[in-house]
């Protein structure tokens, strides 16, 4: 049997899941294991499963199943989302998503008496199989096997709004849209509201109006918005770092603008990267220093803190500056050294110089790794 494991999110790889599962499904089988999502990639690398997950694509779950649909007879997705409840939402609305002659197996939480979920009829057989399977090669995969229907983002529209409530999050936690921290939850099922793709309210949340100020220029939908709670990444793990390479003339330069999330795509072999934003810099540089690429971070001290325990790759170096200036810096490096453009070619210390010359007025602190 040619079976298609798309992997989401880096729980499912921290806990060891992923690469047993693979294994025991390798000894009789044509495995294809991809991830679908992003910062499951930091895991995979720290795990040394680069070779046995593809990571190279960045697609959604969903368009991860779709690119392999005609080389598998099934799907299979691994996750392990916040709770039981959360992983299994999320398996219903990446099903919803898919071309329904797919049989798709979800498997979610293995490792944590979690359960073997299939949407449509046809992928009955595929789940009670995989499931006799698994426990036949591991006695503690005897997991329930659920039917659930395919579901779809709980959004509505009242009047001239759009309402989308969030599910699973929990009191206290940061509230992401599209990699923007919007806010956090005040209770489990917050709210957020749209007038004219603008974000209006967030009901039992309180708003962070820095990051309402940063969706401003790009108009909100809210049916396909990235909303996210919590940590990204809230397994133990054992960081893999590589050493970062000495700097070649004629290198790419890269810039990050409040978009950690896209890290990934938007470096592809560029010899150092500008990241502008606290949690921004936090994120691409724990990225980052797997890849060996250094970062020049513009920062304001406004930490939300969605990733602890971050690394800093060698050769890099954040760059304070006074409150609500991270923003005007780094829209004045984007225009006078990047000349708006993604990526350009220039010398790492010319960049570095460059940088600090914008921001001398603003510098609090700089710090060199």
């Amino acid at each position: 049997m040619r079976i298609g494991i798309v992997l989401h999110g880096p729980e499912i790889v921290d806990a060891g899941s992923a690469k047993r599962i693979i294994g025991i499904l390798k000894q009789e089988h044509e495995v294809t294991a991809k991830l679908g999502g992003t910062m499951g990639r930091t895991a995979v690398l720290d795990a040394g499963l680069e070779d046995i997950i593809d990571i190279s694509q960045g697609l959604t779950p969903s368009e991860t199943v779709a690119a392999l649909k005609d080389h598998i007879d099934v799907a299979v997705l691994l996750n392990q989302g916040k709770t039981l409840e959360t992983g299994e939402q999320f398996g219903c609305i990446v099903a919803s998503k898919i071309d329904p002659s797919i049989p798709l197996v979800h498997i979610e939480s293995p490792d944590l008496g979690g359960r073997i979920i299939y949407h449509s009829p046809k992928a009955k057989r595929y789940a009670e199989y995989i499931k006799k399977f698994l426990k036949e090669h591991c006695q503690k995969y005897d997991l329930v096997i659920e039917r659930r229907n395919a579901g779809h983002l709980d959004v509505r529209v009242e009047g001239d709004m759009t309402i989308r409530r969030i599910a699973g999050a929990l009191p206290g936690e940061n509230i992401r849209l599209n990699g923007i921290i919007i806010g956090s939850a005040a209770r489990t099922e917050p709210e957020i509201v749209c007038r004219n793709g603008r974000i209006i309210e967030l009901r039992g949340g309180q708003i962070k109006p820095h990051g309402i100020e940063k969706l401003k220029k790009k108009r909100i939908d809210l049916f396909t918005a990235k909303v996210k709670t919590g940590n990204i990444r809230r397994t133990k793990h054992r960081k893999r770092l590589k050493k970062t390479q000495p700097h070649a003339p004629g290198k790419t330069v890269a810039m990050i603008d409040h978009c950690a999330e896209s890290t990934f795509e938007l470096v592809k072999d560029a010899d150092a990267v500008i990241t502008v934003g606290d949690d921004t810099t936090a994120i691409a540089a724990d990225i980052l220093a797997r890849l060996g690429i250094p970062v020049i971070g513009i920062t304001d001290g406004d930490l939300d803190r969605i990733l602890e325990d971050t690394a800093v790759p060698e050769g890099s170096a954040i760059i304070r500056v006074k409150e609500g200036f991270d923003d005007i810096v780094g829209r004045e490096v984007s225009e006078k050294l990047m000349g708006r453009e993604q990526r350009i070619r220039m010398d790492r210390a010319e960049l570095l110089a460059g940088i600090l010359a914008l921001a001398e007025k603003y510098i609090i602190d700089i710090k060199y790794y």
